[in-house]
């Protein structure tokens, strides 16, 4: 009877082990990334934060401006005392450069009478200004940013998909260690009932002894672990359908992990945006001590602007008049103050010139200066603290790197303790095959080494499943 139900578990045990080949590992994979609704998300974070970063890496482009009034003005308010029409045009074009460059196009005054007398004025010019910083306006400071911006998302989309993919090897290295359990607590509660059985037919013992109470106690315990395993491999089949969307049915093949993990000397992804994050602290610093308060937070560095301007005023009354304009102007921005130069010419149409100058200048104090010191103080301890971290995330890493190097290590080692394990089981079975066929040894016994041999495809599925998440980890250690 003991040798029925042994075979009986053996078969059970292969039906199991067939069940293995329904999908292979990435199959499931993939079909379980296109099934939850978790990888959804993670892709449209992905894709918000790229665009976010693509709006912030848009150049500018030409801007143009078009302006103008138009009204009308009655005689008596006018120095022609007749009613006229009034024309304000302007265009005004700003290149997409440094100097941010300004071309004016327009006219002061289009002035039109409304009787038949053709008395008009006009007034166009052509301008242009263009600033030159002396220092940097925030560029520097703004690529920083954006370099550490770009890492952390790449960072953070790999890691999440790493995380997805590790959380399914384990949920199937979960079940499968379920299986064997099972199967394992399945063979030693027949071998106990053979246990009792040949206990009670050989006489060794009596129904209702001592002996016998703590044989049927021992059978109990087996029972009841192995119903809670049943419960525990139940909950992880759930479990196994909420995270892939699939009903499972076993895993085939398993590609072989790429475990050849090398450590950075700079460290990862993390790292990395730590000194970006030290890099910014260092320039947030240097931009505000050589920046000049204007109002609020906004802030500039020393700036001329430079600019020059032509136009002509034409009148057609009594008599017809005409002049030329042309002038250059100079503006400097520097901490406290402000100086600017402006050269006009005035032409007659006789050719007569009246040149002008004008010089102009302001300063203020700062009443900040109070607070600028303290800000000043904030962003130097900033640069600390983010010198700090680097140190720390620096530190993360070289643990990690080592941990990791140290559990694939032990991993490999277990592997290798594993397959020889293997060979010796195989070994045992071949040995115990020619043991019965000579009568040496029973079919239970035969039957136990076979059983040995076969659970090991399940511990052999588990090994795989753990270097995955291992390579995972490597994978993310090496963003």
């Amino acid at each position: 009877m003991g040798n029925k139900r042994l075979i009986g578990l053996i078969g059970i045990c292969l039906l199991a082990l067939a069940s293995l080949g329904a999908a292979d590992l990435d199959t499931i994979v993939d079909q379980s990334k296109q099934n939850s609704s978790t990888i959804q998300l993670i892709e449209l974070s992905k894709q918000n934060s790229d665009l976010s970063v693509a709006m912030g890496e848009v150049q500018e482009t030409t801007g143009i401006e078009v302006s103008g009034d138009l009204s009308y003005k009655d005689g008596a308010l006018v120095s022609s005392g007749k009613d006229s029409l009034l024309l304000s045009p302007s265009v005004v074009i700003t290149l997409p450069n440094d100097g941010k460059t300004k071309i004016t196009v327009g006219a002061d005054s289009i002035s039109r009478s409304l009787t038949n007398d053709n008395f008009w004025s006009a007034d166009p010019s052509v301008g242009i200004s263009h600033t030159i910083t002396f220092g940097d306006s925030g560029d520097i400071l703004s690529d920083l940013q954006l370099a550490k911006q770009k890492l952390e998302i790449d960072q953070t989309y790999r890691q999440r998909i790493y995380d997805f993919e590790s959380s399914i090897y384990t949920k199937i290295s979960e079940i499968v260690t379920y299986e064997m359990n099972l199967l394992n607590a399945e063979k030693d509660i027949l071998i106990q009932k053979t246990k009792i059985d040949n206990a009670l037919k050989l006489k060794t013992t009596a129904v209702g002894s001592s002996t016998f109470r703590n044989m049927e106690l021992e059978l109990a315990k087996l029972e009841n672990s192995k119903s809670s395993i049943q419960q525990k491999l139940v909950m992880a089949k759930t479990q196994y359908m909420q995270l892939t969307g699939m009903e499972w049915d076993g895993v085939g093949s398993i590609r072989q992990a790429d475990l050849s993990f090398a450590f950075m000397p700079t460290g990862d992804t993390t790292v990395i945006t730590a000194a970006l994050e030290l890099e910014i602290a260092k320039e947030e610093l240097a931009l505000r001590q050589r920046n000049t308060v204007i109002s609020g937070n906004s802030r500039t560095v020393p700036s001329l602007t430079v600019g020059g301007s032509t136009g002509l005023s034409y009148t057609e009354a009594i008599a017809t008049t005409l002049f030329y304009e042309l002038g250059a102007q100079a503006l400097y921005s520097a901490n406290n103050f402000t100086t600017g130069a402006s050269v006009n010419l005035d032409i007659s149409d006789s050719g007569a010139i009246t040149p002008s100058l004008t010089i102009s200048g302001s300063w203020r104090n700062n009443p900040t200066i109070a607070n600028d010191v303290l800000e000043i103080q904030s962003l130097q301890n900033n640069i600390t603290i983010a010198g700090i971290d680097y140190q720390e995330a620096m530190l993360d890493y070289q643990i990690n790197a080592n941990q990791l190097e140290a559990d694939i290590l032990s991993h490999q080692l277990e592997t290798e303790q594993f397959e020889q394990t293997a060979v010796y089981r195989q070994q045992v079975l071949d040995e115990a095959l020619q043991a019965f066929a000579k009568g040496l040894i029973t079919q239970t016994e035969v039957d136990q080494a076979r059983l040995d041999a076969e659970l090991t495809t399940y511990e052999r599925t588990i090994y795989a499943l753990e270097a995955l998440v291992l390579e995972n980890r490597a994978k993310a250690l090496q963003l």
